[in-house]
């Protein structure tokens, strides 16, 4: 095949403008530029195939120059290492970067940031306050810190003064004994920042009694860590008339608790607790549970206050001897009265002269109602047949037969009561009117029982 030499013209042609095109590209392709904000300092540099460009044209223009401003935004020219230093943004800024060379352009577009400078902080403000000072993130070591008690306050700040920071860019201070605002002034070199912090006194020993309707449980703690091994100490508070069974000292265990006795009166108790060289307080009132005790049997109630006595340091003899004797159930209360029985059960002398003794009512000793009342001649009702009648002459009762005759006295007639026994003759011969004269006479009634006699007045009875 035979090209003719017009046809082979047209391909040359063609071939050298496609190396032309592709070289173009290619160059073009090759110019490159970076912007490095490390440190809060810009560095633009402009390379063309991996290799600096020395004279390279810079162009930085700020992308929204309406909201936006930057010191640096001008034209440079690349040293001979292909790098241009911008100046630090006093804000935080978005640019254009625009590096030229020999007919090649290259645009890219960065946002720069201020840098921090330098930095105060205060933390751990309610405890030991710790103040750090850095410059651009980085730690200051030497940094002066002043420290003064803000104005318009009733209290001072125990560490005020003036302080170095160690190589962390640190100062620890004292915690503060009571709330109190504080100004922290830090300065390096030529610059200085300052800040206002609350400093809160911190909570210390703290002490809790939770449950006090039940077995009480004392929590101690220190800045909000359980104190193992504090001291505990419970007292009953003074005014009372009970005492509270867990009285006594103890000793918190890896919680910072102690668990106490239920309390078996209602009662106010004092619980103090100790903790490396400091100690706390507080008054707690105790309150029974009601029922509980009511369900369980007495002897069942002392097992259970000896086991709750067992961690209890010291003999527990006494508080149990205590327990004992103000909770048995045979303690009878106030209102029943003493063993003798009611106080109106009294003797025929106690009341109306004697004239109510003789009723089978009014006390022990008196005859029941089938043996009758002690009338004289005429009365419907008397002491068993084998018994015998009172001699009605002397208003007494006699002794069975086989005990031998009576005496005109009789065995259990006084000589002072005479007159009296006079008395009952006529009353029994008199019957039934002498029955109705019996508030003028008097019932007999010298004792416990029916009159003189045992059981049988010595007169009519009612």
């Amino acid at each position: 095949m035979h090209m003719s030499k017009h046809t082979i013209g047209l391909l040359l042609i063609a071939v050298v403008a496609l190396g032309a095109m592709t070289g173009v590209a290619a160059a073009e392709g090759d110019l490159g530029v970076t912007v490095d904000d490390a440190d809060g300092e810009p560095t633009v540099t402009v390379t063309e195939n991996g290799t600096a460009v020395e004279n390279a044209t810079v162009n930085v223009s700020v992308v929204d120059p309406a909201n936006e401003s930057y010191a640096g935004a001008s034209e440079y020219t690349t040293d001979a290492n292909g790098t241009v230093g911008l100046s630090t943004p006093e804000e935080d800024v978005t640019v254009n970067v625009t590096a030229e060379y020999e007919n090649d352009s290259t645009t890219t577009t960065i946002d720069l940031e201020a840098p921090d400078g330098l930095v105060i902080d205060v933390e751990s403000t309610d405890g030991e306050p710790v103040v750090t000072v850095t410059d651009n993130d980085t730690a200051v070591e030497n940094a002066s810190v002043n420290v003064t008690t803000a104005d318009g306050q009733n209290v001072t700040y125990a560490d005020e003064g003036d302080y170095e920071t160690d190589e962390n860019g640190t100062v620890t201070l004292s915690a503060a004994e009571e709330d109190v605002t504080i100004d922290v002034t830090a300065t390096d070199e030529n610059e200085s920042v300052s800040t206002t912090v609350d400093l809160e006194t911190p909570e210390g020993l703290a002490l809790d009694v939770s449950n006090t309707d039940g077995e009480p449980v004392v929590t101690v703690t220190d800045d909000d860590e359980a104190a193992e091994n504090a001291s505990v100490n419970v007292t009953t508070a003074d005014g009372q008339n009970v005492t509270y069974v867990g009285e006594g000292s103890y000793e918190t265990d890896e919680n910072g608790t102690v668990t106490l006795n239920a309390a078996e009166a209602n009662v106010t108790v004092d619980v103090t607790a100790g903790y490396e060289n400091d100690t706390v307080s507080t008054t707690v009132d105790l309150t029974v549970d009601g029922g509980e005790a009511e369900d369980q049997s007495f002897g069942q109630l002392v097992q259970d206050f000896i086991d709750r006595l067992q961690d209890r340091e010291g003999g527990i003899g006494a508080a149990v001897s205590d327990f004992v004797t103000e909770n048995n159930p045979g303690n009878a209360p106030d209102h029943a009265g003493s063993p003798s029985g009611p106080d109106d059960a009294g003797n025929g002398s106690d009341a109306d002269n004697g004239r109510n003794a003789g009723n089978a009512s009014d006390g022990p000793g008196n005859a029941p109602d089938h043996a009758g009342q002690g009338n004289g001649n005429d009365g419907e009702q008397g002491p068993p047949d084998h018994t015998g009648q009172g001699n009605g002459n002397d208003g007494e009762q006699g002794p069975p037969d086989h005990a031998g005759p009576d005496g005109d006295d009789g065995d259990d007639t006084k000589e002072d009561d005479t007159d009296d026994a006079d008395d009952a003759d006529k009353s029994g011969e008199e019957g039934e009117d002498g029955a109705e004269d019996d508030d003028d006479d008097g019932n007999a009634g010298n004792g416990p029982g029916n009159g003189n006699g045992q059981g049988n007045g010595n007169g009519p009875q009612n």
